[in-house]
């Protein structure tokens, strides 16, 4: 008998079906990163995605956000605004948002003025882990 190993995705598939859904109000490509990136430098006061500003520094995805991230038992997706609305056309948000993917139905995880108020990356950590906490429970 030959065993098969599953991919480390199909693993962590069959850990959770549900997806986080994590969406920033920035558009992809390069140009749009550029002028994100100095918006954020020299004014972050203004710049209008907080999950940008708590997650990501120059050089790309904070750690500490990426570890806990890839803790998370769920599937995960990082969308863009444009990418965002070309995916779910029907949905109807305020960005960024957090959102929750069960069963082919989305619901939001932490809403746009909940992901500001956290305040920076330590404050939206304690919020994600008190929300997955009460998805679980309930």
């Amino acid at each position: 008998m030959v065993l098969q190993v599953r991919p480390a995705q199909d693993v962590q598939a069959i850990v959770s079906s549900d997806r986080l859904i994590f969406v920033y109000n920035a558009d992809d490509g390069f140009f749009n990163a550029l002028n994100d990136m100095a918006h954020k430098v020299f004014s972050p006061e203004t710049y209008q995605c907080s999950l940008c500003r708590f997650t990501y520094g120059i050089r790309g995805m904070l750690l500490p956000w990426k570890q806990f991230v890839e803790s998370l038992p769920h599937r995960k997706a990082f969308l863009h605004r444009n990418e965002f609305r070309q995916e779910f056309p029907d949905l109807d948000c305020q960005l960024p948002v957090i959102l929750l993917e069960k069963d082919g139905r989305c619901e939001t995880l932490i809403a746009a003025d909940e992901i500001k108020r956290a305040g920076n990356l330590d404050g939206l950590v304690t919020v994600m882990r008190e929300r997955l906490a009460k998805q679980q429970a309930g």
